[in-house]
């Protein structure tokens, strides 16, 4: 009888290990996954393009000009008696394959708190908006929007508040883009 009972159980281990041989076969796959992917060359290209003066404007004493890279403009203008400004319109241009966003609302700097009684500076929608919603920021690759910047000695300006003497402003506009 225990011989009997040692080959039953050599029988059953034998289908013990066969049935998890055969089970863990089953339950084990090995899963392959082919294809294919093509990473194209990119650019990122934005820059200030076709500046365009705004009749009316006071005539400059150096026109608007896009600088180096195309990331810079520079102009001098005087403004003499309330009311004059000087005003223009400019091309932002994605020239590269890379859609891009404004990341920050644009920073508007060179007027201090002085002179920002008599000066009116800004940097808007080429309709004159402001630009308050970065959502709505966006430079598709191969696509241009136009900017408005405007430089005014206001024409409302008080008496009492005109500068005592002649006023220099070094005027900046910086826009900060990135991949969208």
């Amino acid at each position: 009888m225990t011989n009997k009972k040692k080959i039953l159980g050599v029988v059953a281990l034998v289908a013990l290990i066969a049935f998890t041989t055969i089970g863990y076969s089953y339950l084990s796959t090995t899963l392959n996954i082919n294809g294919t992917s093509k990473i194209k060359t990119s650019t990122w290209d934005v820059h200030f393009a076709d500046v365009d003066v705004t009749t009316g404007s006071v005539a400059a004493t150096v026109e608007p000009t896009i600088a180096g890279t195309g990331l810079s403009i520079d102009y001098e203008v005087d403004l003499a008696i309330p009311g004059e400004f000087y005003e223009f319109t400019v091309d932002v241009e994605n020239g590269g394959t890379v859609d891009a966003k404004l990341s920050a609302l644009p920073t508007i700097a060179g007027v201090s708190a002085a002179q920002d009684v008599y000066v009116n500076y800004s940097f808007t929608h080429e309709d004159g908006t402001a630009i308050t919603n970065l959502a709505n920021e966006n430079i598709l690759a191969g696509q241009t929007k136009t900017y408005k910047v405007r430089v005014e000695f206001d024409s409302n300006i008080d008496a009492d508040d005109l500068p005592d003497e002649n006023q220099t402003l070094t005027l900046t506009v910086q826009l900060d883009y990135e991949q969208l």
